[in-house]
């Protein structure tokens, strides 16, 4: 009994005091500038705010090295390079070799090609003889095959536009249409030095060039058939999509497929390359009917002949272009590149040139007189139309003449019996 009534006095004695504190801190004025205490406990494990060091900024990209083709060297004996493999009938590298070479010619370009050149056929040849043989550190280059270099600097030609067009739309997304001064003062990290950045936006500014920029960004808003083959070529994705065991290459169909519809997201680009395809599809059908009905056994080789034809009867363009481009097939050789593929692999001779430039201005020469020729006759029907019409015995005269051995041509009795 005593030890509850001691119990509850000096919880009670307990209360007291602390209403008196709270009174007394009332009066000086002190209980606004107290802080409440929180109840949530205190994660003693976390470093204080005040005690960290201020985070660094994050790192920029360092330059690329070319990591696959140097690890491809690791696995290879002392001494040797890599070997580059050429796809039959077009002008482009195939397999992995290929993306670490064309990884090696932006290498190259970034480092050693001039950009204040606005055609890849001016840069000087030592130049390209000193990009070669960066190249050849790596890679097994052919420079004695003449058809070999083709390839090679077609894939430098590639790169030397993809370098400019990255630093182009660097420019442009920095103000180059609307601030120039902006645009100019912030040049790109890994431009070389600031004289090429300064050239290159002296070429931009040109009113040509801008409207030839405007131009070319509404021709690429008029495509609507879109691909997924990104930087690898048409040719490449056949190789890689070739089955290793048999080495069958994929049909047409199988490869237009592949590059237009998205498996993970299961379904075309867009509705214009579902109904191209659907139309591919028709125009193949109609086709083998039509050989069926002719009593024709379609073979596989065959059916892969009538995707390549509907192919390109829906893909490509109705006005014929005389180019290097096949649809379907990506950049192949033209008539004047099959020395390319001829066994000696060199270009034609001088005097060839110089047959060949002689023949084609001949061919030119005809042409012009044929077109000559062409507006003469025009012109003799415009005329016998008139003297008819004026003088309505203006052909028996002429007739008459042409059977006097006068060929044709009137005297100045005929004149005188019209009049």
């Amino acid at each position: 009994m005593l030890v509850m009534m001691a119990t509850v006095f000096t919880r009670k004695r307990s209360e007291e005091d602390s209403e008196q504190r709270r009174a007394r801190s009332s009066v000086d004025g002190s209980e606004s500038k107290r802080r409440p205490q929180s109840t949530r406990k205190r994660n003693r494990h976390l470093p204080d705010i005040a005690d960290q060091s201020p985070v660094d900024e994050p790192k920029r990209r360092g330059p690329s090295i070319n990591r696959s083709a140097i690890n491809a060297l690791d696995n290879m004996p002392e001494g040797s390079k890599i070997s580059l493999t050429i796809a039959p009938g077009t002008k482009n590298f195939v397999g992995t070799s290929s993306t670490q070479f064309a990884t090696e010619c932006g290498i190259v370009i970034r480092s050693v090609c001039p950009m204040n050149y606005h055609k890849r056929e001016l840069i000087p040849h030592d130049v390209k003889n000193q990009m070669y043989e960066k190249l050849q550190v790596r890679f097994n280059l052919l420079r004695s095959d003449n058809g070999f270099m083709e390839h090679v600097d077609a894939r430098l030609r590639a790169q030397w536009k993809r370098t400019r067009g990255t630093l182009s739309n660097y420019w442009k997304s920095n103000g180059g249409y609307t601030n120039l001064e902006l645009a100019r003062s912030k040049m790109k990290p890994n431009c070389r030095s600031e004289e090429y950045w300064n050239h290159m936006c002296d070429y931009w500014e040109l009113e040509s060039t801008r409207k030839y920029n405007k131009q070319m960004e509404v021709n690429g808003s008029k495509q609507v058939i879109t691909s997924r083959g990104g930087s690898r070529s048409i040719a490449n994705h056949v190789f890689h999509m070739t089955n290793q065991e048999t080495q069958v290459t994929p049909t047409p169909f199988e490869l237009y497929y592949n590059l237009h519809f998205n498996a993970k997201k299961k379904g075309w680009l867009n509705d214009h390359v579902r109904v191209e395809y659907e139309n591919i599809l028709r125009h193949k059908e109609e086709a083998m009917i039509k050989l069926t009905s002719e009593g024709t056994n379609i073979t596989a080789d065959m059916e892969r002949e009538l995707e390549k034809k509907a192919i390109k009867s829906v893909c490509a363009k109705k006005q014929t272009i005389k180019s290097a481009w096949e649809v379907g097939v990506g950049p192949v050789l033209r008539k004047k590149d099959h020395w390319m593929i001829s066994d000696s692999s060199q270009p034609p001779s001088s005097e060839t040139e110089n047959l060949q430039n002689q023949v084609a201005a001949l061919k030119e020469e005809l042409k012009q007189n044929q077109e000559k020729l062409k507006q003469s006759n025009e012109q003799y029907e415009r005329m016998s139309m008139f003297m008819t019409s004026k003088f309505p015995d203006f052909e028996n005269a002429v007739s008459a003449s042409a059977s006097n051995g006068s060929n044709g041509q009137l005297d100045e009795s005929d004149y005188e019996d019209l009049i």
